[in-house]
């Protein structure tokens, strides 16, 4: 095992946060961005989208 000496960062505001009520419970999704990433959100976006997408039509076969 090894021993780290680095000190914990603080934590960072999230980049955005989505908010969705479901009966009586709120949900509250905080969304943090890689700021060093060298894809587009709407490149990741286009990613899942199209995986969910596969993942659907392989399940209707």
């Amino acid at each position: 095992m090894t021993k780290t000496t680095e000190a914990p960062t603080a934590p960072r505001p999230p980049d955005g946060a989505l908010t969705m009520q479901v009966d009586n419970q709120t949900f509250i999704l905080e969304v943090l961005f890689n700021p060093n990433s060298k894809e587009a959100f709407q490149d990741k976006l286009m990613r899942v989208i199209l995986a969910e997408g596969m993942k659907e039509l392989k399940e209707a076969e």
